[in-house]
């Protein structure tokens, strides 16, 4: 079975900062690498535009990543609209 991997943009939404996601998405990559079926999953702040994040995430398969989507931590993440998708890439290892 091949693994996951995403890659997502992240923007601050209007009203928020940058310290305020950084604070919420501290709490969201702590539990999450402790989640069945993570094996990365990395928060990075664009140097250039501090309100813009991109997450790179690996899991083992796409049940994974869905318990993921519906776990308590992520859906307490979403509920506080800081931030907006701007794009998910869905990728696998060719090499």
């Amino acid at each position: 079975m091949k693994k996951l991997w995403i890659s997502a943009g992240l923007v601050t939404t209007e009203g928020h900062n940058s310290a305020e996601v950084i604070k919420a998405i501290g709490l969201l990559h702590s539990k999450t690498i402790q989640e069945p079926g993570c094996i990365r999953f990395e928060v990075l702040q664009h140097q250039d535009e501090p309100n813009k994040f991109t997450l790179w995430e690996e899991w083992t398969n796409e049940a994974a990543l869905q318990a993921h989507y519906d776990s308590p931590h992520t859906q307490t993440y979403f509920a506080q609209s800081l931030t907006e998708v701007v794009y998910i890439e869905r990728l696998e290892q060719v090499a």
